[in-house]
């Protein structure tokens, strides 16, 4: 069935950008995300200046023209006073221009606060209009009344109260107002602020998972290069640079492939051709030594015995070349399952038992029943490899043992014999394929110089690794194997 378009869009695998693009698509949604959280932010903070920056004249305005008025009202009432007494006719013309500055206050201030003050600046103006038209008509002082003039008066001061008090109100609901207005903008850009940060970094963890995927993808595929696995090919997804490198890399590994198996058939095909030509030397020289062609001298009987031998180290070179070979190739085929280390050990004991009993060396098994998973055919081999080097190189009714423990992430067998050890000159080459230490048994046939390879080769294969325990003066060899837990 034919998966949809946009799935495998989004699955990386008609993704149409490379890495590199894709890094600057993300970094420019990134930018212009919290760019446009900044501008917000700056037009917020600009309009909260704007209008912090107005009120406090317009208090400062609002609180002098109630002042204003309040003054302009006492004046009036002193002007209008003076005028009883005196009957200046003088005093009349500095009541019409107090008047007139009181008129003007009162509308300013109505625009000020166009929907609630002008009701009282407008009451004042008529009570005030009401109380001097008298004044204003030029009527003469001794027709005015006195406690009528007070009561007017006193109707102006109380209406100036109420300016007073509905300013200071209006003043402090305004106040609150901006302040409401500072808390709501800053709530919308704190939201706002959350909002593209957490948009960046939802588009940066999806962006990361998606390309972490592509790196996990190509690191599995390198590590698989070289080696034997599963049939499937490299594919890559993800960037379109990611996906090209994934069509290289399963070129090499088809390469590669192609090579190991060439390599695997030329191992067979000259270790044909030599076998055959190898026993027939073999052949020849048991016939010369059972003298079928006639009498050897005693010359010829060394001479033969020097070309049997190196018939027989050869045949054992091409055989343990096979041998390595073949445990380079099958050592990361692991068939791990839960293996109980301790019945493993003692097994492999029981069956050298011939081998070391003969020499009369003591084999002891140390440790506590532990369980992992492993390839128990490749643990043995490697363990057996240890211990058969062990009982090579110990001097007869020496001492072997094996010591099995578990550690914290994994397990460890450390193997030590009471031989004449490793020379510090070949201890950082011990482990190499075929190399043959400077210290070698007397009694016994020279070894192929494979057996350490072939247990690093597997140790390695299980994640662990293997290493020469330097014993500071002490006799014998200590060789320990560290293996770490593997998943269920």
């Amino acid at each position: 069935m034919t998966r949809p378009a946009f799935s495998r869009f989004f699955d990386g695998t008609r993704f149409p950008f490379s890495f590199r693009q894709l890094l600057l698509i993300a970094f420019l949604g990134i930018i212009l995300l919290l760019g446009g959280a900044l501008t917000r932010t700056l037009v917020a903070v600009e309009t909260l200046t704007e209008a912090n920056r107005d009120y406090p004249l317009q208090a400062l305005e609002t609180v002098q023209a109630v002042r204003a008025l309040q003054e302009l009202t006492v004046a009036l009432e002193r002007e209008t006073r003076q005028y009883l007494v005196l009957n200046d006719p003088g005093l009349l013309a500095e009541i019409r221009k107090t008047w007139s500055e009181g008129r003007g206050v009162a509308a300013g201030l109505g625009q000020r606060f166009p929907a609630e003050l002008p009701p009282l600046t407008e009451a004042w103006q008529g009570q005030a209009a009401q109380t001097l038209a008298p004044l204003l008509a030029g009527a003469e002082a001794k027709t005015l009344s006195q406690p009528a003039l007070s009561e007017a008066f006193k109707q102006l001061g109380a209406l100036n109260q109420q300016i007073e008090n509905t300013s200071k109100v209006l003043l402090a609901q305004r106040n609150q107002a901006l302040i409401a207005d500072f808390e709501r903008q800053r709530r919308s850009v704190i939201w706002i602020g959350a909002a593209a940060a957490s948009v960046a970094a939802a588009l940066a963890l999806v962006l990361g998972m998606w390309l972490a995927r592509s790196f996990k993808q190509l690191d599995r595929a390198i590590d698989a290069l070289g080696t034997p696995g599963p049939p499937d090919p490299i594919a890559i997804t993800g960037p379109s640079d990611m996906r090209e490198l994934g069509e290289r890399l399963e070129g090499l590994r088809q390469r590669l492939a192609a090579l190991e198996a060439d390599k695997l058939l030329f191992l067979r095909h000259i270790s044909h051709e030599l076998k055959t030509p190898l026993a027939n030397v073999r052949e020849a020289v048991s016939l010369l030594e059972e003298q079928v062609a006639g009498q050897l001298n005693p010359s010829q009987h060394e001479i033969l015995g020097i070309l049997r031998d190196n018939a027989i180290a050869l045949q054992q070179q091409i055989e343990s070349l096979l041998q390595y070979n073949a445990v380079a190739f099958e050592a990361r085929r692991l068939q791990r399952r839960p293996v109980d280390l301790r019945a493993l050990l003692d097994a492999l004991v029981n069956r050298q038992r011939l081998q070391f009993q003969a020499r009369q060396i003591d084999v002891n098994v140390e440790g506590p029943a532990v369980t992992a998973r492993i390839d128990p055919e490749k643990i043995d081999i490697a363990v057996s490899n240890l211990l058969s080097n062990a009982i090579r190189f110990s001097p007869d009714g020496g001492q072997i043992r094996l010591t099995l423990a578990a550690r914290r992430g994994g397990w460890s067998v450390d193997c030590i014999d009471t031989g004449p050890g490793v020379d510090p000159a070949d201890q950082d080459r011990i482990f190499n394929p075929f190399y043959q230490g400077v210290r070698q048994p007397s009694s016994a046939r020279k070894g192929s110089g494979i057996g350490l390879s072939i247990v690093k080769e597997l140790v390695e294969a299980h994640g662990g690794h293997v290493s020469l325990v330097r014993r500071n003066g002490a006799t014998g060899a200590h060789f320990h194997i560290e293996i770490p837990d593997a998943p269920a």
